[in-house]
């Protein structure tokens, strides 16, 4: 068997790993919502930590093998690189961020600078912790990315060494923040800012576009795939740690699940699933198509049905979490068709001036 270059299956893995983070991350949030923090020890806090570095790892493979043949070193490509992301981005954050100010209004939200954080959208990329939509922090990071993205792109295309003296840069950065700004003695959330800073992930999407930039892929890592998962999710599981989740993000430990995090990515990348039923690669494509809309509106279902049920009648927690996650998944496919696809295409005519009608639906 020959060594295999980049395929749509393999842009299909990744969506369903995609939609994997998402769902799972949905999981935690109505945990959290529900019953509180959960300890470190719990599959469900190191999702909570890793189905994110998974999105920004995966953000970097994608955005490499979606502009690899496209994008070239001119203002003009530039710019439709950057318009296209805008309306990937900007519509539902603003969206998801306006019903959060309808449903959950404090008085902080509505200070000058939190208004202009969320409105403009641009300091958030940042200080992503002044987002107020729940999540959206991640989103920050990612504009930061995308910003990146081009200067990273060209540096590789130039020469391959370049990207890796960049990747070792950010892994020193990295390494930094686990082991010196980052204190396991002190809760998370009370570094929330330290932690959610872009600085603090670039080292994951800077691997990601490494991996992208791998080939030919080797016959013996798409062999080994398999495996290395199966070791990775018993690592995972099994990893003996617990107490306050930011021992997940410090010291060594965070070191191994940084590498467990890209291994499952690089693995997806190589691996064309192809003994999964098509029922479940329909279901799993689902999933990474409308992961976007999954991973905003999840907080906002939850928020809207709690209050829905409380306003005349006592409600069993499991319930509401049964009913937010199948309203979520139906709304969510509703909003990826009517709504995200839509701005999509709307910047794909703007970028081509063509009619938005004329536009194949894609969401890359």
């Amino acid at each position: 068997m020959p060594n295999q270059p980049l395929t749509l299956k393999r842009i299909e893995a990744l969506d369903y790993l995609r939609g994997l983070a998402a769902f799972g991350i949905m999981v935690y949030h109505l945990n959290l919502f529900s019953f509180g923090e959960s300890d470190a020890s719990s599959f469900l806090a190191k999702i909570k930590i890793y189905a994110i570095a998974i999105f920004f790892v995966l953000s970097g493979m994608a955005l490499f093998v979606a502009n690899e043949a496209s994008l070239k070193p001119n203002f003009s490509s530039i710019g439709k690189f950057y318009l296209k992301r805008f309306f990937r981005i900007f519509p539902l954050l603003w969206l998801a961020t306006a019903c959060t100010y309808l449903l959950k209004s404090r008085p902080e939200m509505f200070t000058v600078n939190h208004l202009i954080a969320n409105i403009t959208i641009l300091p958030s990329i940042i200080r992503p912790e002044a987002f107020e939509a729940i999540g959206a922090w991640s989103i920050g990071d990612e504009l930061f990315f995308y910003a990146c993205f081009p200067i990273l792109f060209f540096l590789q295309q130039k020469r391959q060494w370049y990207l890796v003296l960049v990747t070792i840069a950010s892994f020193i950065i990295f390494y930094i923040f686990t082991f010196k700004w980052l204190n396991p003695t002190v809760n998370l959330g009370f570094q929330w800012s330290v932690y959610v800073s872009p600085f603090n992930q670039f080292f994951y999407f800077v691997v990601g576009i490494l991996l992208a930039s791998l080939k030919p892929i080797k016959t013996f890592m798409i062999a080994i795939a398999p495996w290395l998962l199966l070791v990775c999710l018993v690592g995972v599981i099994y990893y003996p740690i617990s107490g306050e989740p930011v021992v997940l993000v410090t010291g060594v430990t965070r070191l191994f699940f940084a590498l467990v995090t890209i291994i499952i990515c690089y693995c997806f990348y190589v691996y064309p699933f192809n003994f999964l039923p098509a029922i479940v690669k329909k279901w799993l494509l689902y999933l990474g198509e409308t992961s976007y809309s999954i991973y905003l509106l999840h907080p906002l279902v939850y928020l809207a049905v709690s209050k829905f049920f409380a306003s005349f009648m006592p409600v069993n927690v499991y319930f509401v979490i049964v009913i937010t996650i199948c309203i979520t998944l139906l709304i969510s496919g509703i909003f990826y068709q009517k709504f995200e696809l839509y701005f999509i295409n709307l910047g794909k005519s703007i970028i081509s001036k063509k009619p938005i009608a004329s536009i194949k639906n894609t969401n890359l």
